[in-house]
C-alpha cells in the first residue's frame, strides 16, 4: 500500500479509561508519528461515566451517540483530506497479519471487514438481521465463522474493523452520524451504520481467506459479553420497582458475568384493581385451585404472568429469535455462561426442535426426566414449578401467545408443564387442547434462588399477597409446598390432612 508517509493516523482514547492507556498511546505517537504523513491526536478522558449507565459495560444511548459521533468525526477528517480509504480499528482488536491491509483493498469493495476470530462464537460480523434491525441467526454463520467455507461474502453486518473505499460510488452518501431520516432500527452505532450502507444500496462484505487477527481476550476467563449475546441478543431481567434491592443485586452480578440485559420492570399484582384486570381480559382459568394450599390465584400471580406474558408478545411483536428471561432472585452457578454457550451450540448442532429450556425451576419428578441425546447436561421437562430463568424461542412464544391464557389464567409455572402436556390435572389441561411445546431443562440446574421460603431475607410477591379478585383475603407461603428447599411431592400424591399440615 505504499510507504506509511501516505498515511493519516486518526487517534482517540474513549470513555471509561481508569487506566494509564492514554499515557501509553501519547508515549508510543511521540516515537511514530514521524512515519505517518499526519497525526490527529485527540485524547478525550471524559466522559468517565454517562447519565443512566450501570456500570462500565452498560451502554446507554448517550453512549451509543457519543461512539458514532467520533466515528463521524474520522469521516469526516477523511473527505476533508480527499484520503483514499479508512480502516477503523476498535482498540481491542488485535491485527496479526501484516497484509491485512493490502488484503483487504486487494478486494476492490466499498465497505469490507477480515473476519476476526474470538475464542467462543462470537466475531466482527453477522449473516441475518431482522426486518426490524435484531440479529438473526443464519444457516451461513458457522460455516463461515468456523472456515468451512472461504471467501469474500455480502453479509449485512460488519463492525469493529472495518475498510471504506471512499472512491467508491455512493460513498458520499454513508454516515456514523446523524442516523438516517427513515432510521427506526436499534440505537446502536453498528446497527445505525448498517443501515446507512442498505439505504444508499452500499453492499458489505466479510473476508476470511485468511487469519487475519482477534478480538481481544476479555478479562474473564471464558467469553466475553458479546459471545452471550450472540445466542441471545435479547436477554430480559423481570423486577418490581419497589424491589430496587433486588435489581441491584441482579444488575451487579449481571455485570460481574459480563451480561448485557434489558430491565422490565414486572406488572405489580399488587397495585392492579378490579378494573385494571378487566381491561387486560384476565379471567381465572375455571376450578383452579393452589394444588396444597387450596386457595384461588393471587394478584402476585397475575402480576407474575403478566410480566412474563408481555415479554412473550414482544418476542413475537419483534420477531425475535430467541431470548433469555430472569426472575431478580436467583444465583449463577459456577462457569454460568460457558454451560449456557455450550448448550445452545450442542443443540443447535443437532438440530434441536425446542422452545423452552428451562435454566433454573423446581423438579418434581426428576427420575421421570429422559436425557437428550448428544447435548450434555440437557433432559426433557416433566412437571416443575418455579420460573427463575428459561431460554424461549420465537416459535415457543407463539405457542404460548396462541393458547390465549389470559382469559383461563393460573400461575406461569402451572401453565408452561400444561402447554408442555406434563401437568397431573386432566381437568386443567382440557382448557388448552394445543398442548404441544417442547419443553427441556439444563441438568444439573444453572440458576437456583437466593433465598427459600422461611429464610430471613426471603420474600414472595406471589404467594404473600391478596387473592385475584377479593383484597380482603391475604394469602402467606405457608400454605404452599412449592416455595420450600427441596424436591416437591407431586399434588396428586398429597393427602388432604398432609395438604392442610403445610
Amino acid at each position: 500500500t505504499g510507504p506509511r508517509k501516505n498515511f493519516f493516523l486518526f487517534v482517540s482514547t474513549t470513555d471509561h479509561n481508569s487506566d494509564n492507556t492514554t499515557a501509553i498511546l501519547k508515549e508510543w505517537l511521540t516515537v511514530m508519528q514521524k512515519y505517518y504523513h499526519y497525526v490527529e491526536w485527540r485524547p478525550m478522558d471524559q466522559p468517565t461515566s454517562y447519565a443512566g449507565e450501570l456500570g462500565p459495560k452498560h451502554w446507554p444511548n448517550s453512549r451509543y451517540e457519543y461512539v458514532m459521533k467520533l466515528k463521524q468525526a474520522v469521516l469526516n477528517f477523511a473527505r476533508k483530506r480527499w484520503a483514499d480509504y479508512i480502516l477503523y480499528a476498535d482498540t481491542d482488536n488485535i491485527l496479526t497479519n501484516p497484509d491485512t491491509l493490502n488484503l483487504l483493498i486487494a478486494e476492490n469493495k466499498s465497505v469490507i471487514a477480515p473476519m476476526l476470530d474470538s475464542q467462543g462464537a462470537y466475531s466482527n460480523y453477522w449473516c441475518g438481521i431482522t426486518p426490524q434491525g435484531y440479529y438473526r441467526r443464519t444457516a451461513e454463520y458457522f460455516p463461515t465463522r468456523h472456515r468451512h467455507r472461504l471467501g469474500c461474502f455480502p453479509v449485512p453486518m460488519v463492525h469493529s474493523t472495518l475498510l471504506l473505499d471512499l472512491r467508491k460510488e455512493g460513498m458520499k452518501k454513508l454516515a456514523f452520524f446523524p442516523p438516517h431520516a427513515d432510521y427506526s432500527w436499534p440505537y446502536d452505532d453498528i446497527i445505525v451504520f448498517a443501515f446507512s450502507c442498505r439505504a444508499a444500496e452500499i453492499q458489505m462484505y466479510l473476508c476470511n481467506k485468511e487469519r487475519y487477527g482477534y478480538l481481544n481476550v476479555p478479562a474473564k476467563p471464558h467469553h466475553s459479553l458479546e459471545d452471550d449475546r450472540l445466542n441471545f441478543v435479547h436477554i430480559y431481567l423481570i423486577n418490581l420497582r419497589r424491589r430496587p434491592d433486588r435489581r441491584e443485586r441482579m444488575l451487579f452480578s449481571l455485570n460481574e458475568l459480563e451480561i448485557d440485559v434489558k430491565v422490565v420492570d414486572a406488572v405489580d399484582g399488587n397495585a392492579l384493581n378490579s378494573s385494571d384486570i378487566k381491561i387486560l381480559g384476565v379471567d381465572l382459568l375455571p376450578g383452579y385451585y393452589d394444588p396444597f394450599s387450596g386457595r384461588t390465584l393471587t394478584k402476585g400471580e397475575v402480576g407474575c404472568f403478566l410480566s412474563h406474558f408481555f415479554i412473550w408478545k414482544e418476542m413475537v411483536d419483534m420477531q425475535m429469535d430467541k431470548a433469555l428471561v430472569f426472575e431478580d432472585d436467583v444465583r449463577f452457578q459456577a462457569n454460568f455462561k460457558r454451560r449456557v454457550l455450550r448448550l445452545m451450540e450442542e443443540a443447535e448442532k443437532v438440530e434441536l426442535d425446542w422452545d423452552i429450556i428451562y435454566l433454573g425451576r423446581k423438579q418434581v419428578n426428576p427420575g421421570k426426566e429422559e436425557a437428550v441425546e448428544n447435548v450434555h447436561n440437557l433432559v426433557v421437562a416433566d412437571y416443575s414449578y418455579w420460573t427463575l430463568s428459561y431460554a424461549i424461542s420465537l416459535q415457543g412464544a407463539q405457542k404460548l401467545l396462541n393458547a390465549e391464557p389470559l382469559s383461563k389464567m393460573l400461575p406461569v409455572d402451572e401453565f408452561l408443564p400444561i402447554m408442555y402436556d406434563k401437568h397431573p390435572n386432566e381437568d386443567y389441561k382440557s382448557h388448552f387442547p394445543n398442548r404441544n411445546l417442547q419443553a427441556f431443562s439444563t441438568h444439573p440446574l444453572l440458576v437456583q434462588p437466593c433465598h427459600y421460603a422461611g429464610d430471613a431475607q426471603w420474600v414472595s410477591d406471589t404467594e404473600t399477597s391478596t387473592l385475584w379478585d377479593d383484597d380482603s383475603v391475604r394469602t402467606d407461603w405457608r400454605g404452599s409446598h412449592k416455595t420450600l428447599k427441596g424436591a416437591a411431592p407431586s399434588p396428586d400424591m398429597l393427602s388432604a390432612a398432609y395438604k392442610d399440615e403445610l
